[in-house]
């Protein structure tokens, strides 16, 4: 590119070339009047981490994207760790599958609510798609159960966290289930 006038360049071809590093979702390459070359780059955000025992981790974009961690930097964000990790790290986007789509809705969810954004740390997925929450505050196991109905399970460990254990004290309970419908069991 160095040395080469805009007229010799092939544009469309640059940002093909650029669009296929999974960190990019779009580029756009054009020449001002001064014959500067311009590149506008729109990155992907990374919204959740896979962590993988058996390979290295990836990184979740917004739109699902499956993209590799960088040895430079890291992004603080949700983990998601467990049996089911290995599925969703080896498709080029998470919500190709069902499984994947749930999770990706249930992590826009999180994302979008201030208070289980700061809440949550990380999810553990076992290989039948059950979900087990580590929260980032209490020492509770949450065991959420699948991703299904995920909006009614938070609202019942909500009222977990917001009537029970002011009352009962914030290290009195191990473990916390709300995977079934109108229970909440603490131990």
């Amino acid at each position: 590119i160095i040395g080469n006038s805009i007229a010799d360049l092939n544009l469309r071809d640059i940002e093909a070339r650029l669009k296929t590093d999974l960190h990019i979702m779009d580029a756009q390459l054009y020449g001002d009047l001064s014959g500067n070359l311009i590149v506008n780059v729109v990155l992907r955000r990374p919204i959740a981490r896979l962590v993988r025992t058996d390979g290295p981790d990836a990184y979740v974009a917004e739109d699902g994207a499956v993209m590799y961690t960088s040895d430079k930097f890291s992004s603080r964000v949700l983990l998601i760790s467990g049996d089911m990790v290995k599925r969703l790290a080896m498709a080029a986007y998470i919500n190709e599958t069902e499984e994947g789509e749930q999770l990706l809705e249930l992590k826009h969810y999180l994302k979008d609510n201030k208070y289980w954004r700061a809440q949550i740390a990380q999810l553990d997925i076992d290989k039948k798609g059950r979900i087990s929450i580590y929260p980032q505050v209490t020492g509770q196991l949450v065991e959420f159960g699948t991703v299904e109905n995920y909006e009614e399970k938070l609202k019942k460990l909500m009222i977990f966290y917001k009537e029970i254990l002011p009352q009962r004290g914030w290290t009195k309970y191990n473990r916390v289930n709300v995977e079934y419908e109108g229970q909440v069991i603490a131990e």
